[in-house]
């Protein structure tokens, strides 16, 4: 009887093989591969996303930054002809072609400061932002962003020989090749760092003595 319980007991004992643990093991190192792999994965996306956000974010402020100057100059223009003044007059007559831009909101006028160098180099160029107000301007009291602005004023003189206009480089002045000044090509140029790498955007447009 007792040959009979001890064997009825050994039978009974689970048994488990070295191949059949290892075949364990190796699944269980399979699993958290695949678990790993997939938490890295979704991280990599999460991040990737986040920088898209960032760069999308940088962009459209880039955005409005430029356009806003090309509507700074046409501001002053079309107030030139409403007050009944020269079309150009505080902007052919500064003493340059690359300007920043100011605007003063007790008088809501627009002003433009002359800059001897190009925006490389412009630290009167770098853009701040009002956080109690959310507007950027050139104004150090503020809030130091990623941002510079520099506009840059090119003219467009009328050719009365061939009937067309040429726009003339960066610093020439269509009085010195005496032809007619027929309007200004404006452009608009705003630069920033986005992770440690320089990106520029620019806007440019015509404006011309026309209502």
């Amino acid at each position: 009887m007792k040959n009979f319980l001890k064997n009825k007991n050994t039978a009974c004992r689970p048994r488990f093989s070295e191949g059949s643990a290892g075949f364990t093991i190796i699944e269980v190192v399979v699993a958290l591969g695949v678990v790993v792999t997939g938490v890295i994965a979704g991280l990599t996306l999460t991040t990737y996303n986040l920088n898209v956000a960032v760069a999308s974010d940088f962009k459209l402020i880039a955005a409005n930054l430029a356009r806003e100057g090309v509507e700074a100059v046409r501001e002053v223009r079309d107030s030139n002809w409403l007050e009944n003044n020269p079309w150009d007059m505080g902007l052919t007559d500064l003493a340059g072609y690359r300007l920043t831009a100011n605007f003063d909101s007790s008088a809501n006028l627009w002003s433009f400061n002359v800059q001897t160098t190009d925006i490389a180099n412009c630290d009167n160029c770098k853009i701040y932002l009002d956080k109690a107000s959310g507007v950027y301007s050139h104004n150090a009291l503020n809030s130091p962003t990623n941002f510079k602005r520099e506009i840059i004023l090119q003219q467009i003189c009328w050719q009365d020989a061939v009937g067309d206009e040429v726009v003339l480089n960066p610093g020439l002045s269509c009085e010195d090749q005496e032809q007619e000044l027929a309007g200004l090509e404006v452009h608009s140029l705003v630069t920033w760092l986005e992770t440690g790498k320089p990106q520029q955007l620019e806007a440019v447009d015509k404006l011309y003595n026309w209502r």
